[in-house]
């Protein structure tokens, strides 16, 4: 390693996720959180910085604000400039032009902060966070942070849970996912499904709002999108079965394109309802996971006012849940033939299972909001497998 005579530049970022419901309800079937893992663990997901960066096919894919945030902050907070990092510098440049706007996110979920150990930034973060998330763990910092009095720390965290107005029902039997290479997994799950005048089933299925729906030639080409609940604010919760596609800033923009045509359907009043002939399932999906961007670690600043200054940290935490309450987050042309709602198109039934490959896009509640959390669920590396009752929990 090259001799250093300033201190390196640390980047903290941590995004969690969470969703619960705030009222007690029956069926209650509790999960437990995913143990933390290091990214580098996992066979079968990435994590990526940026919307554009590729999506590569037959993987999970999660992007999270976070990183970009932080990134934001100290480019403009400090190095004054778009930063460069001639050794990593692709990655430096989709970074600098993607500035998250942060007006995307309500400001009681999140903190962003950058500045220089000698001047306080690592005491401010903790007071900071035990003040405005007094219910979350305070932030450790190891003996780096002490021993280094020019190291830069740019630290960004937010906060979200969504919890649906209406617990769904826990699937008591396996949910079959296929995945983008055919493999199946028994995994568990939620549903709208139950017997009508069953105890919150009006509530649970008047909850859900249909964005897209578009019938394939087969079961398997339906696409679809639905927001979960309805009335939560200030965030949302859709999903959606589409295509994959070749980063998330494609993926969002078909989505919303999608969105705004279904809602162009002289029908739309109508279609936008789950009809007790419908059916909605959705796999439980949970990670907790730490991930170092690897490509930037010990690389130097190319930046002409910041010599000898290198990335000594660049991570990202992020712990999402996505189960029959809610999220939790801590840390997303063809247009259908139009018909006036004749009967055979009311009572053909639809069925919004999610057992192929999806998309989870978190957001605002409000015209064309920029998410802050999206991931491409291909496989079940991210679910928890089925065990039948006796054979564990």
């Amino acid at each position: 390693m090259r001799p250093r005579q300033i201190a390196g530049l640390a980047l903290a970022l941590f995004g969690m996720f969470v969703l619960s419901l705030p009222v007690a309800c029956r069926q209650t079937k509790t999960h437990a959180r995913a143990p933390e893992v290091d990214s580098k663990n996992l066979k079968q997901t990435i994590v990526v910085a940026t919307l554009d960066c590729p999506l590569p096919e037959h993987k999970n894919a999660i992007w999270c604000s976070t990183f970009q945030m932080a990134w934001d902050e100290l480019k403009q907070d400090i190095i004054g400039e778009p930063i460069q990092i001639p050794e990593a510098q692709e990655l430096a440049d989709r970074l600098n032009r993607s500035q998250f706007p942060i007006a995307s996110i309500e400001e009681k979920s999140y903190y962003v902060a950058a500045g220089f150990v000698k001047n306080g930034i690592v005491k401010q973060v903790r007071k900071e966070m035990a003040r405005r998330f007094p219910s979350e763990p305070v932030p450790s910092f190891d003996d780096i942070y002490s021993t280094r009095s020019d190291t830069i720390v740019a630290y960004a965290y937010l906060n979200v849970d969504v919890g649906f107005q209406f617990p769904y029902w826990a699937c008591p039997n396996a949910f079959e996912f296929q995945d983008s290479v055919g493999t199946h997994a028994s995994v568990t799950a939620f549903s709208a499904a139950s017997s009508p005048g069953a105890w919150g089933y009006e509530q649970m299925r008047g909850q859900v709002d249909i964005l897209n729906y578009e019938e394939g030639q087969s079961a398997d080409a339906t696409q679809f999108a639905v927001d979960l609940s309805k009335g939560t604010q200030p965030y949302q919760v859709i999903l959606a079965r589409m295509p994959h596609h070749s980063t998330f800033d494609g993926a969002a923009k078909a989505l919303r394109q999608k969105i705004d045509e279904f809602k162009a359907d002289p029908d739309y009043e109508v279609l936008r309802k789950l009809r007790s002939i419908d059916t909605l399932i959705v796999p439980d999906v949970a990670c907790k996971l730490m991930h170092r961007f690897n490509e930037m670690l010990d690389k130097d600043l190319g930046n002409a006012k910041w010599p000898n200054y290198f990335i000594s940290e660049a991570m990202q935490r992020i712990d999402f849940t996505l189960s029959r309450t809610g999220v939790v987050l801590k840390s997303e042309a063809l247009v259908r033939p139009a018909t006036r709602g004749g009967p055979p198109r009311e009572q053909k039934p639809r069925h919004f299972d999610f057992n192929r490959p999806f998309l989870i896009c978190v957001q605002k509640r409000e015209p064309n909001a920029t998410p802050f959390f999206l991931m491409w669920v291909d496989n079940a590396e991210l679910m928890k497998p089925f065990a039948a009752r006796g054979q564990g929990s």
